[in-house]
């Protein structure tokens, strides 16, 4: 585990992720090295994510010979100068681009975004905290609480989703007493509503042009401004294999504006399946206070299957159907 400039880092966290569940972790040491180890319980492992104060969260795909690896590590997009929060600018795109457009659409395919919606719930980890702007990304994992999150919609809600566009982003936040939100509420983009980043919604909302490509994938900027309503700014990384990888985002609203925005890892899909549910990894919301910044840090451990979209009161394990056989057409 290293740096941009190829020194070792110490205390990373090291995680491996299947499709539905955090599988094991571990910690670099003082050389940056980090130790997985390859038991039955690991043997499906698809993604490695690693996370460290002040640096960009990193999501590496697995292949099946991996044993050793070198990950090196960015330092966290949101910049910090002063009282000011200014997120990693994203170009807002005048114009769509048909292959960026082709690109998600490929992307989006492999999910059930109704399921995704309303069919799933997961245990989480959560810290939230009034910190320093040179502390935004600093989380203390002894304050983590544990607790769940289920489904963002109901199946009402979600049937209209649609009408609800036009503020969809953000509605005036008078009267809301939780700290997370200041003059404006915001949607849950980075835990319960993180579907969105592959529902048909967010094609018809935004703008998109195909920014370039890295070893993490393609990434992708995103814009909906549309007259003086609420809208975001950000960029999609989609994986090597069209799978959704991440998703990074600024809210813009109208006045009284204030710096918010955040950030999502998604677990990995199977490329050739599709009606998987899309589920994080990790989320962060931040917002701007005063002169201080107020952010929330999740941390996902296993996700479950509903009995119902209006209960989950019984829930089980996502187990994933058998792998259809290489060459088959996905279903």
């Amino acid at each position: 585990m290293v740096d941009a400039d190829g020194r070792p880092l110490p205390g990373v966290l090291v995680e491996l992720w299947d499709s539905e569940r955090r599988l094991a972790g571990d910690g670099s040491d003082p050389t940056g090295h980090f130790r997985l180890a390859a038991t039955g319980a690991t043997a499906g492992a698809r993604v490695l994510f690693a996370r460290g104060i002040g640096l960009e969260p990193a999501r590496r795909i697995l292949a099946p010979a991996d044993s050793v690896l070198r990950l090196v590590m960015q330092t966290h997009a949101i910049l910090i100068e002063s009282a000011n929060v200014e997120a990693e600018p994203a170009k807002c795109p005048l114009d769509d681009d048909p292959s960026a457009r082709a690109l998600w659409q490929q992307a989006a395919s492999h999910y059930d975004i109704a399921l995704s919606a309303y069919g799933v719930r997961t245990d989480v980890l959560l810290f939230g905290a009034i910190v320093a702007p040179d502390s935004l990304g600093v989380i203390d994992t002894t304050r983590l609480v544990a607790t769940f999150i289920h489904g963002g919609y109901s199946a009402l809600a979600f049937a209209t989703r649609f009408k609800a566009t036009a503020n969809f982003y953000a509605v005036p936040a008078a009267g809301v007493p939780w700290r997370r939100y200041g003059r404006w509420h915001y949607p849950l983009l980075e835990s319960s509503f993180a579907w969105h980043f592959a529902d048909a919604m967010f094609a018809s909302a935004n703008r998109m042009i195909l920014a370039g490509r890295d070893d993490e994938g393609f990434i992708i900027n995103f814009c909906s401004s549309r007259g003086n309503r609420p809208y975001i700014m950000g960029h999609l990384t989609i994986a090597p294999d069209t799978t959704l990888a991440s998703a990074e985002w600024e809210f813009v609203t109208p006045q009284p504006r204030e710096d918010a925005g955040g950030q999502v890892l998604f677990a990995p899909a199977d490329p050739r399946r599709r009606g998987q549910p899309i589920v994080p990894v990790a989320g962060l919301f931040w917002r701007r206070v005063l002169r201080q910044v107020y952010q929330e840090w999740m941390e996902y451990r296993q996700w479950y299957r509903c009995e119902g979209p209006l209960s989950c009161s019984a829930p089980t394990p996502l187990r994933p159907d058998a792998a259809p056989p290489p060459g088959a057409p996905p279903r």
